[in-house]
């Protein structure tokens, strides 16, 4: 594909599951706004750009999506930044429990883990989403369009981004990911009076 044809192909791909994607956008973020609502958290994991997604979106709702329209923080964490513990643990224990050993150091019943895997096969992710599970955290995954997954069974919601392509995936997790934030603000402006 030349530069027009992936540009075309980008906008093919929101033209054509507009409403999948703004159903996704609010059972999504209605899991989010009861889990802040309760005083609860959210917890952001990924590998490589999913990683810097999970960072992108965990300072969103910490900070604000619109600096023009500002609010109270909303709690959200991710746990890529933690360079001291990552190193620490993946030298001692290897990756695959990464993510699984803050969820479980971190995590509390009734939190929300949103998880960012393109392929939705990382062993990190799928470890961390089924502790998650285990201890009545919900679980989002953000992931492309294989329907065939492991870490299904742990999920409560998912949304597959209708590509292979890891670019446009990870663009699509990020229009969704800010329309559930921007969601999420307006379902909550009326607790930050």
């Amino acid at each position: 594909m030349n530069i027009n044809e992936r540009i075309s192909h980008r906008a093919k791909l929101i033209n054509d599951n507009t409403e999948i994607f703004i159903k996704s956008v609010e059972d999504i973020s209605a899991v989010v706004s009861d889990s802040i609502k309760n005083k609860n958290k959210i917890m952001f994991c990924g590998n490589g750009g999913s990683a810097a997604e999970s960072q992108h979106m965990a300072a969103e709702y910490c900070a604000t999506l619109n600096h023009m329209n500002p609010r109270l923080g909303f709690a959200a964490i991710s746990l890529t930044v933690d360079t001291s513990f990552i190193t620490a643990w993946t030298n001692d224990f290897g990756y695959e429990e990464v993510f699984a050993r803050q969820v479980e150091t971190l995590g509390r019943h009734g939190d929300v883990l949103i998880c960012y895997t393109t392929s939705g096969t990382s062993p990190n992710i799928v470890r961390a989403a089924k502790v998650a599970k285990s201890k009545g955290i919900k679980v989002v995954l953000f992931t492309g369009e294989n329907k065939k997954l492991e870490v299904k069974k742990y999920c409560d919601l998912i949304l597959h981004a209708p590509s292979s392509n890891t670019a446009f995936i990870q663009e699509i997790h990020t229009i969704i990911g800010h329309e559930v934030c921007l969601d999420v603000e307006t379902r909550l402006a009326k607790n930050n009076d």
